[in-house]
C-alpha cells in the first residue's frame, strides 16, 4: 500500500517555518513524519515545537548537534573566552528556561541515526554520518567516500541525512540513492543569490513497494511573524536571528561578530548566572 512520508530536518527553533511545513505536509496527505534533528536554536522555539512534533505521527526522531548544545551547556565547562561557545550556551539556556525537564530528558535520549522500513524499502536515516551528528563530511562537494559511508554496516536501500541545510539527491558508488531534505528553518547556499529564498524546505517521499518518488518542497512562511514572536519572547541574539531569517546569515563560526554582541548585551555574565541557576534545577 502506497505511503507518504514527510522528512523534516534542521528546524533550528523557527516556529513559523515549522508550522508552515507541517501544514503543507498534512495538506499533501503525509502518513508519517521523520525528523532528522536540530530542533532548537537560534530561533525562539522550545517546548512549543516539541509539542508540535508530538501532535503528528513522527515515527523517526533523531538528535542533532545543535540539540547536543543543551547537554554541553548544562553538563560541561563552558569556555567563556570563546565568543561562539557563549553564544550556543546562552541560546541553550534560553531553550531550557522555556521547556520542562521531561523535554530535555526526551531529546537527550534520542539516537543520532536509525533505520526504518516503508513498504519493501529500508531507509538509513541520520543527522550527519550514522556514527556522529556533527562535522563537515557530507557537504555537497565532499568526497564520494563519505557519502558511501552512509551505508557502511547498514543493509539499506536509501540513505537520508540532514545537517547541511542543502537539498540533495545523489547516489552512492553502487547506485543507491542518497537524499537530504534541506532545512525547515534555516536553508543555506554558498551563493548569496540562492540564499534569498528563505522558504521552509522539506522532503515528501511517496513509497510504493520498491519504488519511491521524491518531492523537494519549498514552502513560504511569514518571516515578520517569526520575528515578532522572537521579539515577544525576548530571544537572545535577536539581531543575529533577524539576519538569519531574512538573509540566511549564520554566526556560529563568526567569533568577531558574536564577541561584539556579547559585549554590548553582557551575555558572558548573563550566561554564567543562568547556567548556574539551571544546573541547580536540573541536578
Amino acid at each position: 500500500m502506497m505511503k507518504k512520508v514527510a522528512v523534516l530536518s534542521d528546524v533550528h527553533g523557527n516556529v513559523t517555518a515549522l508550522e508552515a511545513a507541517i501544514a503543507d505536509a498534512q495538506a499533501a496527505g503525509a502518513d508519517e513524519y521523520w525528523f532528522l534533528g536540530d530542533l532548537f536554536m537560534p530561533g525562539p522555539g522550545a517546548h512549543d515545537i516539541v509539542d508540535m512534533l508530538r501532535k503528528i505521527n513522527v515515527t523517526v526522531w533523531l538528535r542533532g548537534n545543535w540539540d547536543d548544545f543543551l547537554f554541553a551547556a548544562l553538563e560541561r565547562t563552558v569556555d567563556y573566552n570563546k565568543p561562539t561557545r557563549v553564544y550556543t550556551a546562552r541560546l541553550a539556556a534560553y531553550v531550557m528556561q522555556n521547556m520542562p525537564r521531561e523535554d530535555y530528558d526526551f531529546i537527550m535520549a534520542l539516537p543520532v541515526a536509525d533505520t526504518h522500513n516503508v513498504e519493501d524499502l529500508t531507509f538509513t536515516l541520520s543527522h550527519n554520518l550514522p556514527q556522529k551528528n556533527s562535522g563537515h563530511e557530507l557537504l555537497p562537494m565532499s568526497d564520494q567516500y563519505y557519502f558511501d559511508a552512509l551505508f557502511m554496516g547498514r543493509d539499506a536501500d536509501v540513505a537520508i541525512y540532514g545537517h547541511t541545510h542543502q537539498m540533495i539527491y545523489r547516489t552512492a558508488s553502487d547506485g543507491r540513492a542518497i537524499l537530504n531534505p534541506g532545512s525547515v528553518g534555516s536553508p543555506f547556499s554558498l551563493k548569496r543569490k540562492m540564499r534569498q529564498n528563505r522558504d521552509a524546505r522539506y522532503l515528501m517521499l511517496t513509497v510504493d513497494g520498491t519504488h519511491f518518488a521524491s518531492d523537494f518542497r519549498s514552502i513560504p512562511y511569514d518571516q515578520a511573524t517569526e520575528m515578532q514572536l522572537a521579539t515577544e519572547r525576548n530571544l537572545p541574539y535577536l539581531e543575529l536571528y533577524q539576519n538569519l531569517v531574512y538573509e540566511g546569515l549564520g554566526y556560529v563560526h563568526d567569533a568577531g561578530t558574536v564577541a561584539d554582541v556579547n559585549r554590548r548585551f553582557g551575555y558572558v555574565q548573563e550566561t554564567k548566572d543562568l547556567l548556574s541557576e539551571l544546573r541547580q534545577v536540573y541536578h
